[in-house]
């Protein structure tokens, strides 16, 4: 895996320059993907863990994601995304997809890319309010996954639509730390198929593609659900969401809820299930408002998230957090300052709040 992540970079990087970014003098055409976030943490609760969600452990520095990669189009027919990221482990593959696109109304998407479940999941890691996604969306949402997608919209997004199928999602063993994403370069491996199917819609206009309201304008509402169902050797999982945003004059406002459940098969193929079956919700709501048009912002955000439905323990939390954000060239370059509350509502309380602050480059 790391011999294969290091040619790519080599061969990435070895491409001629570009002009821009950018390449039409060919049958293909090329634009950068690539994004930097540096966290500095200087204050920290004495009970703080990643594995719990959290974003520090320790008063200091974290590079909270480094990738590069390449995207485009190939013969006017296809479209295509390759990139890496970093990870404590190395450089791993990121996306890895090709497109084919009938028009607007159907197109088809083969590789490893998100799957189209939640909505704060689909916002791209730079493109949110707050420096990082709702704690529930993490533990919940499957994330990348390597499958066939068929997706489109109508009346320029007034109703659009993903359906795909893909190779089974697999939890890491701690909640938070949500599924386990992985381009199969071995293929499928003991977790079956998944399916999953997401509505949505976008009757006044398109919302674009930052969760704030950067430039302002008239109101816009966007609505979605989405459902899967995961029917792996080890635990068989079915989950669902629907999700609201909105944007007027600077302000946005977007909430979702999700819920799944999951129960182990008869005869696990591995020791990584659930020990029975359990449901497990999230509630996350965030409210913000641009001080100065493109420039300045603030944000709230609350969270109720339950990891098991049916004991009371430390992962019923409550999480309150809010910050302010800066912004030059758009999302291109941004700064962030938030503070992170934990509450948690059962069991035993624990010393784990957080100010992080978190610079941003984004190609």
């Amino acid at each position: 895996m790391k011999r294969l992540t290091i040619a790519l970079l080599v061969s990435l990087f070895s491409l001629p320059a570009f002009a821009d970014g950018h390449d039409e003098t060919s049958d293909f055409e090329f634009d950068y993907v690539g994004l930097v976030q540096v966290q500095a943490a200087p204050w920290v609760g004495e009970d703080n863990l990643i594995q719990d969600g959290d974003l520090a452990e320790e008063p200091g520095f974290r590079l909270r994601r480094a990738r590069f990669g390449l995207k485009g189009k190939a013969w006017s027919l296809m479209d295509f995304e390759i990139s890496t990221q970093a990870d404590v482990y190395g450089i791993d593959l990121l996306d890895a997809w090709i497109g084919y696109r009938l028009g607007s109304e159907i197109g088809f998407t083969v590789g490893a890319k998100k799957v189209p479940f939640s909505r704060f999941a689909l916002m791209g890691s730079g493109k949110g309010a707050l420096i990082e996604r709702p704690m529930g969306t993490t533990a919940m949402a499957p994330g990348r996954q390597l499958g066939l997608t068929i997706e489109g919209d109508i009346a320029d997004g007034a109703f659009g639509y993903a359906l795909g199928v893909y190779n089974g999602f697999e939890r890491r063993t701690n909640f938070f730390e949500g599924y386990a994403h992985g381009a199969a370069l071995l293929g499928n491996r003991l977790t079956r198929l998944a399916t999953v199917l997401r509505l949505t819609t976008e009757p006044l206009g398109t919302l674009g593609s930052t969760m704030a309201d950067i430039e302002g304008g008239d109101f816009r509402v966007g609505m979605g659900a989405s459902g899967f169902y995961n029917g792996g050797t080890t635990t068989t999982t079915y989950g669902w969401e629907v999700d609201l945003h909105m944007k007027v004059a600077g302000f946005h406002l977007a909430a979702e809820y999700t819920q799944d459940h999951a129960a182990p098969v008869e005869k696990p193929t591995t020791s990584l299930t659930v020990p029975a079956e359990i449901g497990r919700s999230a509630l996350a709501a965030e409210l913000g408002y641009m001080i100065l048009p493109a420039q300045l912002g603030l944000t709230v955000r609350g969270e109720m998230i339950d990891d098991n439905d049916g004991e009371e323990s430390n992962g019923d939390v409550l999480v309150i957090a809010g910050g302010i954000q800066y912004y030059w060239h758009q999302t291109g370059l941004r700064a962030g300052l938030d503070f992170i509350h934990r509450e948690e509502l059962k069991g035993q309380a624990r010393d784990n709040d957080s100010l992080v602050l978190q610079l941003q480059l984004e190609l």
